[in-house]
């Protein structure tokens, strides 16, 4: 995905600043959402869990990633509107590889996106290859499976 600047009306130094400064906050909110966020509850309700079942603490865990969730996409959405506010537009235009049609493989089509499309794409790449390394390298098997076979209790 590569993106092209459109011409459009030239920006301050600081108004180019603060247009950074924003989607950096919007990488900071995405990738909290999909990682972070999840990541934190898991956590939190790990520490809660007894050794008396209880489905309190997933209930929590459930209620909690959807709140921390909406308020992660409220200020997204904020900052996605205080980059237009600064920049005049908070559209790019970026070639997207499978909006092309068989054949058109020269053609230089541009689709018109939001910045913070971009970036959650971004994030939700970043969060899958996440997964992926967690699995594959860091456990790569299930508890109590591996040498010396299940545990027992």
């Amino acid at each position: 995905m590569t993106a092209a600047r459109s011409d459009g009306p030239t920006h301050t130094v600081g108004a180019r600043l603060a247009a950074v400064a924003i989607v950096s906050g919007m990488v900071i909110g995405s990738l909290t959402l999909w990682i972070a966020n999840p990541a934190f509850w898991l956590w939190l309700t790990a520490r809660l869990q007894t050794t008396q079942p209880s489905m309190a603490p997933y209930l929590l865990m459930l209620v909690g990633i959807v709140a921390t969730a909406i308020v992660c996409a409220k200020v997204l959405a904020m900052l996605n509107r205080r980059y237009a506010q600064v920049m005049g537009d908070n559209s790019v235009h970026v070639h997207l590889p499978w909006t092309r049609g068989l054949g058109g493989e020269h053609e230089k089509q541009l689709t018109k996106v939001t910045v913070l499309d971009v970036v959650m794409v971004f994030s939700v790449v970043v969060a899958a290859l996440a997964l992926i390394a967690w699995f594959v390298i860091v456990k790569p098997t299930p508890p109590g499976v591996g040498p010396g076979g299940a545990k027992h209790s």
